[in-house]
């Protein structure tokens, strides 16, 4: 009897050591996330460091030891901690987002950027920050026709997410293609009036010689953003007089 007991209750022991160590790792995940937002990345630090030695595969917990890096200017420490988790969970999205951060802002490695930040809308299509990057990427590598659709996708997903307008106005410009900007720009402004929006297509109004429609969207804007008012006033102020 006592031979047929002994290893269930062996086999129970271990799951409970197992599940109390999830637990405890868990805790100090919780607390890790308490000290950063705290800004005490030393003792985040070492909470996160104690989560991974209770659970080796804590994908998030190394996320966010990359996290701590990169606020310390560690920046290899953190694509190490980075790719540490993509080896566990090659779908973490935060840490693929995260490294793509890291190539655009302190490596400038567009292709890593890009690599990055595709990898995460095959997961998850719906992460803006991903499209805006990717094509800031495209912008940087002068493909703006590539550089439109992601911009466009990003306000697909959210019509007032003011850096991707940055993007999409930068491409239109690069590209020349005023007239589809202010095809573009009037699909996001039939949404809601965001003030970028109507900055970049009084811009496109300007090169495409419509001083009536630029001079529209300058009244409409002043109501809302000043200071780009004034931006675009220059603009049209700069016009070429129609001689009759």
């Amino acid at each position: 009897m006592l031979k047929n007991v002994l290893p269930v209750f062996i086999a129970v022991l271990m799951c409970s050591v197992a599940y109390a160590q999830t637990n405890t790792a868990s805790s100090f995940y919780r607390s890790g996330i308490q000290y950063k937002n705290n800004n005490q990345l030393p003792e985040a630090m070492a909470a996160f460091k104690k989560a991974v030695a209770l659970k080796k595969d804590f994908d998030s917990a190394y996320v966010e030891m990359g996290n701590i890096n990169i606020l310390s200017k560690n920046d290899d420490a953190g694509i190490s901690n980075y790719k540490k988790a993509l080896a566990i969970n090659p779908k973490n999205t935060d840490a693929l987002i995260a490294l793509g951060k890291v190539y655009r802002y302190s490596r400038l490695h567009i292709d890593s950027v890009l690599f990055y930040f595709s990898n995460a809308v095959k997961i998850d299509s719906t992460i803006k920050e991903a499209f805006y990057n990717m094509a800031w990427a495209f912008n940087s590598k002068k493909e703006y026709d590539k550089a439109i659709q992601h911009a466009a996708k990003a306000l697909e997903i959210d019509n007032g997410y003011r850096v991707a307008y940055g993007e999409l106005g930068f491409s239109y410009s690069s590209n020349k293609k005023y007239a589809e900007a202010v095809e573009q720009f009037k699909k996001n402004l039939a949404i809601s009036k965001v003030d970028i929006a109507m900055l970049y297509s009084g811009y496109a109004y300007t090169e495409l010689n419509n001083k009536e429609a630029a001079l529209e969207h300058y009244e409409a804007l002043k109501k809302i953003n000043e200071r780009m008012a004034n931006n675009l006033k220059k603009k049209i102020d700069a016009m070429p007089v129609k001689t009759d």
